[in-house]
Formats: C-alpha cells, structure tokens, sequence
C-alpha cells in the first residue's frame, strides 16, 4: 500500500513537471477602488512583466459570482520551480506601494494544466472570455470524470470546435480534488451562438467515436462524480495582462 501511494505521489508530480502552472488569486477590491487598481495593476506590468524574459502575468476581471467585480490575478510558469524566485524584491515593493492599499488577496492557489483533457484547436488566438466552472470530485469517481474530459477533446476535434477549452487541476491551496475547466469565447454573444448551433456537432461526433449514447450516459457520470459544480464569467484585461 506505502509503495502504491509513493508511485502515485511520484505519477503526479511526473505530470506536473510536464505541465503549465499557475498561481493565481482573487484580488477582492471595493467598488470604489476598482478603476485605480485597475489603473496601478496596467502600470506594474507595463514596468516589470511586458518584456521578453519577464515573469508572465494575466489579470481578468470576475463578471458573475460572489466575486464579481473583483480581479482574478494569474502568475504563469512552466513548472512548479519557476515560482521560487520569479519575482524581484523590487517588483513585490512596487506591487504593494502601488496596490497594497487598494485590495485584499484572497484564495492563493496553485494549478496544473492537464494536457490530455484541454483542447487546443490548429492556429488558436487568444480571446478575452471564460466561461470557468471549477468542480470538486467525489474520491472514487475521477475515472468517470476523467473519461468525459478526455473523449471531450476528440470529438471537439472531429467536429471542428474553433475555441480552446482549458482544463487545470488544483495543485495547492485546494480543500479536497478540485477541477476548473475554462472555455474559451470572444464574448458573450458568441459564447451562446457557439453552444447553442455547434456543440451538437461535438455530440454527434463524440457518439460517433464512442458508441450511441455514449455521450449521455458518459454526461450522466460526470454529474454523478462530482459534489460541487460552480460556474462564474471572466473577461481577460490585456492591458492588465502581459503580452
């Protein structure tokens, strides 16, 4: 049992090691103060993070949720080392003179890209909504969850989906296994025409590849492996965000 635990503890941090990894943190902000964090966040990262060889940040706007109209802070890295010493004492002293007076960070976590349940479509650019619903897997289930996210991303490519759909786990900071899969949209008029005339595409596809009904039956497990499902609207500030 001991050694079965230390190959899975050894399996994942394996994955990891291959995989994009993010801290990110919500940056809770009082309504009055928005526009000049706003402002002092756009200044930092045109200083310190916009030229090449600098540490990469995204910053996105929260739309809907207890959150809503806060920030959402993204520190990215290759791997989880990148995070030890990315950031200057001159940077986080600019940071907190410029900010510190203005939010409260709040939910400080870590998350891994999983590259077998993201979907990247051929000559992808980046557009500025998500659509984020983060879950909580039921210990037990994550095979059923797994098997839907994965057989997800074929048949998005058999049917020609033109958005990246990103999948990370959460590595730290986490109570329990949390999931958080972002779709990505231009806005969100397109978010509707998208899910409303091409995901049937998707289905048919996705039961054309695994069997009739596959797709229901394999839905039915996946809300049947989680225990929480929260949804919320981003929209990605690029002028608050590195290049």
């Amino acid at each position: 049992m001991k050694k079965l635990l230390l190959l899975s503890i050894s399996l994942i941090f394996s994955n990891i090691s291959l995989a994009q990894v993010i801290q990110a943190r919500v940056l809770d902000i009082e309504p009055m103060n928005l526009a000049k964090m706003k402002s002092a966040v756009a200044e930092k990262t045109k200083l310190y993070n916009s030229k090449k060889g600098t540490t990469r940040f995204s910053t996105f706007e929260i739309l809907s949720g207890p959150n809503a109209n806060n920030l959402w802070r993204v520190q990215h890295g290759n791997e989880i080392g990148d995070f030890d010493s990315s950031v200057s004492s001159q940077e986080l002293d600019y940071w907190w003179k410029m900010t510190g007076k203005l939010h409260t960070p709040l939910a400080n976590r870590f998350w891994y890209l999983n590259k077998d349940a993201t979907y990247i479509p051929e000559g992808y650019k980046r557009l500025n909504h998500r659509r984020v619903i983060v879950y909580k897997l039921i210990p037990g289930k994550e095979k059923d969850f797994w098997r839907y996210r994965t057989r997800l991303v074929n048949a998005m490519k058999e049917a020609g989906w033109k958005n990246r759909v990103g999948v990370m786990s959460c590595m730290s900071g986490c109570n329990g296994n949390w999931v958080m899969v972002r779709y990505h949209h231009k806005d969100l008029s397109s978010m509707q025409e998208e899910n409303s005339n091409m995901f049937s595409k998707v289905v048919e596809k996705y039961n054309q590849i695994y069997g009739e009904e596959s797709y229901e039956d394999d839905y039915t497990n996946i809300q049947l492996s989680v225990s929480e499902n929260i949804s919320h609207f981003q929209k990605l500030l690029p002028e608050l965000s590195s290049p």
